[in-house]
């Protein structure tokens, strides 16, 4: 049984005004547990950087102690935590690190258990989307984090993370920036002929980490929808007004976007002003690589660098090293990140969530990327435990 997230569900409606400014309503659905291990999460942030750039193993190492430093789980079946007297006393850019990380992870988790929706039906980052989506959805101005490829057509996701200093997990009202946001992406949905799209937004506080997603409420999205985690019926309803003053300046300019360094450039830009590449292939060196071919070219090179630790999965060679959360004292946990010679051969048959979340190892395995990890009073698993729990017996 993996770790989970409180979770609380929303469904919103858009109703626009003659003048072209909308207004939100959003109804509570429920409340529940969805399952987000904290492999996944650590999982989804061990490559989240831009692969036309240089991929230091060791920096990204670095980011996943760092994150696993903060973030933490206790027994399975338990709610994901965080040590949250240690995160307020960080900076703001080092907090602000830990939110927007644990948003993405929780986000894209979430995802899964919602839609049914897997890595292998298509994930594209508006920062770095292939030629021919740019075409699409344009290159500039207020945009998601992520594009999922779900079975009702394509769906926009916002990535949301904040601490929260209340003890209560939950606000009671939309906070000021969750309303904002909604906003700027209804504006986003209408400039793109009704795109769908849906936002979460992971509260990190002393109650543990909670998640408020914000859904259409649309026949496409509902058709794919599962609803069964919901344990706690909902009763609130929250009515976002756009102001009527400068609110399609707002829709161009979004609030509380946090600022990214261009590596490239002399001055910093915000993150929504970054443009993606305009083609479906990249300058890798001499080579020309598709962003298929960058993730592999990123894994080959964590391969090569990477043999603290071997083994063999599905009768693929993998290598990876065991990485401690300790970088705020004694570990608690300690990951291992590897990687695989190669994909699985087609023989190879994985484990579904369900199977996977039964089983007592936190694991995870996403194309030819390993994520395992361990509370640090636990013994390391053997090659057979960890196989036994990603794959289908043989």
């Amino acid at each position: 049984m993996t770790t989970s997230v409180r979770a609380r569900l929303w469904k919103f409606s858009v109703q626009p005004d003659p003048d072209g400014i909308s207004d939100i309503v959003a109804v509570e659905v429920g409340q529940g547990h969805l399952p987000v291990a904290l492999s996944r999460l650590i999982h989804i942030n061990a490559l989240a950087c831009d692969l036309r750039k240089i991929v230091d193993p060791r920096v990204r190492d670095h980011e996943v102690a760092l994150l696993l430093s903060y973030i933490t789980a206790g027994a399975p079946g338990t709610l994901l935590t965080a040590k949250h007297q240690t995160l307020l006393a960080s900076s703001g850019h080092i907090s602000r690190f830990v939110a927007e990380a644990t948003g993405l992870g929780v986000m894209t988790a979430a995802s899964e258990c919602l839609f049914a929706w897997s890595p292998a039906d298509g994930l594209h980052s508006f920062d770095v989307l292939p030629g021919q989506l740019v075409k699409q959805y344009g290159g500039g101005g207020v945009r998601p984090d992520l594009l999922f490829h779900v079975a009702g057509g394509p769906l926009a996701g916002e990535a949301r993370g904040r601490r929260r200093r209340a003890k209560q997990l939950f606000p009671g009202t939309a906070t000021a920036g969750q309303r904002g946001r909604l906003l700027q992406l209804a504006a986003w949905s209408t400039a793109h002929s009704g795109h769908a799209y849906f936002m979460s937004w992971v509260w990190i506080g002393p109650a543990g980490v909670g998640v408020d997603i914000f859904l259409p409420a649309s026949d496409s999205v509902d058709s794919a929808l599962d609803l069964t985690w919901i344990d706690e019926p909902g009763h609130a309803v929250w009515e976002i007004r756009a102001e009527r003053r400068r609110a399609s300046a707002r829709a161009e300019a979004p609030a509380e976007e946090p600022w990214v360094e261009d590596l490239d450039g002399d001055e910093p830009r915000s993150r929504a002003e970054i443009r993606p590449v305009h083609s479906d292939k990249v300058l890798f060196g001499k080579k020309v690589l598709s962003p298929e071919d960058l993730m592999d070219a990123a894994l080959a090179r964590r391969f090569e660098m990477t043999g603290d630790v071997e083994g063999e999965i599905g009768g693929v060679l993998m290598r990876g090293r065991w990485v401690s959360a300790d970088r705020l004292g004694p570990a608690t946990h300690e990951v291992l990140l590897g990687v695989l010679a190669d994909r699985l051969p087609d023989r190879v048959t994985r484990r579904g969530h369900a199977a996977r979340h039964a089983q007592s190892l936190d694991t995870h395995l996403d194309g030819r990327m390993l994520t395992v990890v361990r509370r640090i009073d636990e013994d390391r698993p053997s090659w057979d435990r960890i196989t036994a729990d990603l794959l289908e017996p043989s």
